[in-house]
């Protein structure tokens, strides 16, 4: 036994003990479903080892009874079976999110090129290109090659300003 897992045998009991167990060494090699399954049940006893620590702590206190023959002194060891639990059970999370990141990662480049040739090779395109306008099909519209231009053209803006010029003058003429 490692010097870490000496003490851990201390606090679990055998069950307890193998979840903590997998957890340490052999979380990568674990399907996906019995992942899971340790998860949950590591979940589940470190809740009931948060709450076995809260009550004990309440009976040091004096704020509750004792629930045993003997009251409580010492919560020391429950308390550190909670963090072992809940040290494997962020195992097992970290665990589980790495390998939900493996598989929602952005594919490789490689993978990106096989299928962008396959979707090419399946594709019903034609193998030759349009030959274009024919003269048998009639007349057809001719497409613009540059677009529309927009405001006003330099003949509307002289003949506005001459319009002007023009109307100043006759007024000037009638002055005299």
């Amino acid at each position: 036994m490692s010097a870490k897992a000496e003490p851990e045998s201390r606090f679990l009991n055998a069950s307890e003990l193998e979840m903590v167990s997998f957890t340490q060494y052999a979380i990568e090699q674990l399907p996906i479903e019995q992942l899971k399954a340790v998860g949950r049940r590591l979940r589940q006893a470190h809740v009931r080892a948060k709450d076995i620590s809260a009550r004990q702590q309440r009976e040091i206190r004096g704020k509750l009874d004792p629930r045993g023959a003997n009251p409580t002194q010492d919560n020391s060891g429950t308390m550190a079976k909670a963090q072992v639990l809940h040290e494997a059970l962020r195992r097992v999370e970290d665990e589980l999110r790495r390998r939900e990141e493996v598989n929602a990662s952005t594919p490789s480049q490689a993978t990106l090129s096989h299928h962008a040739l396959e979707l090419k090779l399946s594709s019903q395109t034609k193998q030759r290109p349009d030959p274009g306008r024919s003269a048998s099909e009639g007349m057809q519209k001719k497409e613009r090659r540059e677009p529309p231009k927009v405001g006003t053209t330099k003949r509307e803006v002289g003949r506005v300003s001459q319009a002007g010029k023009v109307a100043q003058a006759r007024k000037d003429a009638a002055k005299r």
